[in-house]
């Protein structure tokens, strides 16, 4: 079943409280073949019993400072343990588009590439944490992804399929690609929030009308909010600088980041069977 949803961004926002968790991390190496990806998993201060994980999947720049930060907020304030991926390998990160657009290019073809080594961070996920020492509810994972990252993990939802001691609660994509060649397999599992910004031109309108269509076909559980005068990136607090150097429509909104950060905090309450945020 589907929930079609538009905010206007002036609408009252939830407001989650949480204190600060004082998040620490692990360094979690993958190995893909003969590619070793290099991603971190931020954890709680003195973690109290067995958390929900949440994948952290980046932009099409790479893993760099800004998927980083978001994991280690999410363990600072929610008090999950996050895992910022490295999908590309060696922690590469791309300093123009150019660069960006041809590290990304393989998994529009390979869509199946991403979904696997997705799948390979949460099986090595339980094994890192015992580092600090902390545990994993493998029961309750989600998946949350930027641009490039918001499209991967929605291949994962199409992909639909973990081993069975693994469960896939939801996905999140902030401004993410929508389109893509992975076919659905129905019915998609997890619950899925897509957060789009109305004034996204590299998402066309076209695009989120036959991502819907497919949605509703694969009978996915889907909330989908639409954010009037957000574009492209709108949570990268770089965006606009970013987009202004290189003259691509991308830009920060505040309003909208933290819009989408309370939605995204509720949504993983919610899928998590309300596991308290705070302590």
């Amino acid at each position: 079943m589907m929930t079609f949803v538009t905010y206007l961004l002036f609408a009252s926002a939830i407001s989650i409280s949480a204190e600060a968790f004082a998040a620490q991390s692990v360094p979690v190496t993958v190995k893909d073949g003969a590619t070793s990806l290099k991603g971190d998993l931020y954890l709680p201060d003195a973690p109290a019993g067995s958390l929900p994980l949440v994948l952290v999947v980046h932009e099409w720049w790479g893993k760099n400072e800004f998927p980083a930060s978001r994991a280690r907020r999410i363990a600072d304030e929610l008090g999950y343990a996050a895992l910022a991926v490295d999908l590309y390998g060696q922690a590469k990160s791309a300093s123009t588009p150019q660069e960006a657009q041809a590290l990304a290019a393989q998994f529009s073809k390979q869509p199946m590439l991403g979904v696997n080594r997705l799948k390979k961070f949460i099986s090595t996920a339980p094994i890192a944490a015992k580092k600090a020492p902390a545990s994993i509810d493998m029961s309750k994972i989600a998946a949350i992804g930027y641009c490039f990252g918001g499209g991967q993990v929605l291949n994962l939802a199409r992909a639909n399929r973990l081993p069975k001691n693994q469960n896939l609660a939801g996905v999140v994509s902030f401004h993410g690609t929508l389109s893509s060649k992975l076919e659905a397999k129905t019915p998609i599992q997890p619950k899925l929030l897509v957060i789009h910004g109305d004034s996204d031109q590299m998402v066309k309108p076209q695009e989120v009308v036959q991502f819907k269509d497919e949605m509703e076909r694969a009978n996915a559980d889907l909330t989908f909010l639409s954010y009037p005068g957000a574009s492209h990136a709108f949570t990268n607090p770089n965006a606009t600088e970013v987009g202004k150097k290189y003259d691509i429509p991308i830009a920060y909104n505040a309003e909208a980041d933290t819009k989408s950060w309370n939605e995204m905090a509720t949504f993983l309450q919610r899928i998590f069977a309300s596991r308290p945020i705070s302590r």
